[in-house]
């Protein structure tokens, strides 16, 4: 059994918010330490300029491609190559973008 210290967002916008919120609710009522886990967030250039709630709540940011979504969130390929990287025990795509894609449980 693996646990689950570090979380790669693929998603942006208020569903990171509320993931990364429900989890450090859970952390802190069943860990007793809201920070138990840490949170890696894709971002794009122009959430980074809008100052977007999810980046300044997130422990570690990845700053990928702006534009269409096959660029950054949908991007299958993109988001395992950013999970390797730093180090991300699971990914949390949200909805819509890349959890509509059936390659990436694979």
């Amino acid at each position: 059994t693996k646990v689950i210290e570090r979380v790669l967002i693929a998603n942006n916008g208020i569903a990171a918010v509320k993931e990364i919120r429900s989890v450090r609710r859970w952390a802190y009522e069943m860990l007793g330490d809201e920070r138990a886990i840490e949170f890696v967030v894709m971002t794009t250039p122009e959430d980074i300029a809008a100052n977007a709630e999810y980046v300044r709540m997130a422990d570690m940011f990845v700053e990928v491609a702006g534009g269409g979504n096959h660029n950054n969130y949908a991007n299958v390929d993109l988001i395992v190559d950013i999970a390797y990287r730093t180090g991300a025990d699971a990914v949390w795509a949200g909805w819509g973008h890349a959890s509509e894609n059936p390659k990436l449980p694979e």
